[in-house]
């Protein structure tokens, strides 16, 4: 028995060597193939570091079941790198991470977002080429986690939202993430998604024009408050969330009311408005906006006088101007009638928002004669270039191309009817603006939802622009079933350079 014991170590120490060779030439040449995309895809040379520095045996372990392990290792060092200012090193460790462990949403969420808003150039503006791929990122993160809603919510919210301005897009992830609730990432137990995720569906109902369904998610996004404070099921949900419901809901109504002349809907807003005012510690604002509301329903009501809001078209003005300055710097500028304080005299808005009120009673020094608060966004891109979102995830990019347009949230301002970019320069950054193409598409819009401009904005000219009046740049297909202000050139090489 005892000399048959040695033998059979021998056996099984042969055997586990045979195992490793076997297992390392399987690896090998995906490895090898890894680190040769790495060092080929990026200039950083920390990054070429990095994929020389991850060697076979983090493949053998992965191999071994020690993947979520090696995993938690490399993104320890992204973040590493992401302290230190060494984005480029960052995306190849998300793709790795994610072949690893793909079931980490965190990564998917953390690396588009290293995409969109991390490769800048000395102005802090992102490189936008980088977009279909943070899309691609996370759509396979979305393939790889169906059952939660992280990744579908931050699709709609930072991409289709904000980086495309394609509302229907946003809505059709919102709808997806909805579905879902979220998983605990260390013990995988459903946990409720938390209580913005529905509000900001009703949100997005608005912004397509579906009222009647941001009506019911509204109610619906209440409902589910309620029943998530009762079971406490959801520590995020509270009293301020029902409020939140209560006041968005009221103040929808009561816009439909005012804009359009539904009645039944100023109706629906004064009620709930008045059950608000009814509970202890309401905030002063939907106190007076209780009464103000009430006492404006009653009047019309025995008049019969349903308000119309955006019924009067304006004359929006809106003409555009390139300027450039030197080589690859320029100025966009222009005029767009947003809005003059007289237009809001007698809208029935008037009896909420103030906006007339409080301008007659402001001392000539601090009388302001326009509504600012409206943006208009930019675009330069090569003539021919078309965003296309990979099949699958690579963070290559064509550098050959050129696609820029403002920060998210940073768009030119309209102020007192007029705009004026300040100078916008793409003369220090080649890798960025390069420039390469003999023709070159410029576009500058205006639309009734951008994002941040002011609701009062919309008070007269409704959420569809239904108050621009006919003009020159007068556009209906950009978003289909809105009223919005397009300008186009075509540029020559020489116009920039």
């Amino acid at each position: 028995m005892s000399g048959g014991r040695p033998k059979l170590l021998w056996v099984l120490l042969v055997v586990i060597f045979v195992g490793i060779v076997a297992i390392q030439n399987i690896t090998g040449p995906q490895y090898e193939k890894i680190r040769k995309a790495g060092m080929s895809s990026v200039d950083s040379k920390d990054t070429q570091e990095l994929m020389v520095q991850l060697p076979g045996q983090f493949l053998i372990a992965s191999m071994a079941g020690f993947k979520e392990v090696i995993a938690g290792v490399l993104w320890v060092r992204a973040d590493d790198f992401f302290h230190t200012g060494k984005y480029e090193a960052i995306i190849p460790i998300v793709r790795l991470v994610t072949w690893l462990d793909p079931h980490n949403v965190e990564v998917y969420s953390t690396g588009a977002w290293h995409l969109d808003y991390n490769f800048v150039d000395g102005n802090q503006m992102s490189d936008k080429r980088y977009i279909p791929s943070s899309v691609a990122l996370l759509q396979e993160g979305i393939a790889n986690n169906p059952n939660t809603w992280d990744l579908y919510f931050d699709l709609a919210w930072s991409h289709y939202n904000k980086k495309l301005n394609d509302y229907q897009g946003g809505l059709k992830y919102m709808l997806l993430a909805v579905q879902h609730d979220g998983r605990d990432p260390n013990t995988g137990k459903v946990i409720p998604r938390p209580a913005f995720v529905d509000r900001m569906v009703a949100h997005q109902y608005e912004k397509v024009g579906e009222f009647d369904k941001a009506i019911e998610q509204w109610k619906y996004a209440r409902a589910r408050a309620e029943r998530l404070i009762k079971d406490r099921s959801d520590k995020t949900a509270d009293y301020v969330a029902l409020v939140t419901c209560d006041r968005n809901l009221a103040l929808l109504y009561l816009r439909l009311a005012w804009r359009y002349g539904n009645m039944d809907y100023y109706r629906k807003g004064v009620e709930i408005l008045q059950r608000m005012a009814a509970q202890k510690g309401t905030p002063p604002d939907i106190l007076a906006a209780a009464k103000a509301a009430s006492a404006d329903y009653a009047k019309r009501m025995a008049a019969h006088n349903p308000p119309r809001d955006v019924r009067k078209p304006i004359d929006m003005g809106f003409s555009v101007k390139f300027e450039k300055l030197k080589p690859k710097v320029f100025r966009i500028s222009g005029t767009f009638n947003l809005v003059r304080m007289s237009e809001y005299a007698g809208l029935a808005s008037e009896c909420v928002t103030r906006r007339y009120e409080e301008y007659l009673k402001a001392p000539p020094d601090r009388k302001q004669d326009w509504v600012d608060g409206g943006r208009v966004r930019w675009m330069l891109t090569d003539l021919d270039y078309k965003m296309v979102i990979p099949k699958t995830f690579t963070w290559k990019i064509d550098k050959s191309k050129m696609v820029v347009f403002e920060r998210e949230c940073n768009a030119i301002p309209v102020r007192s009817g007029k705009f004026k970019s300040e100078p916008i320069d793409l003369s220090g950054n080649d890798s960025f603006y390069p420039f390469k193409a003999r023709k070159y598409r410029l576009v500058v819009w205006a639309s009734p939802q951008e994002p941040g401009a002011d609701q009062t904005l919309q008070d007269r000219v409704g959420w569809k622009g239904e108050a621009y009046a006919d003009g020159k740049y007068l556009d209906t297909k950009m978003q289909p079933g809105y009223r919005c202000f397009r300008w186009e050139t075509v540029l020559d090489r020489n116009d920039l350079l």
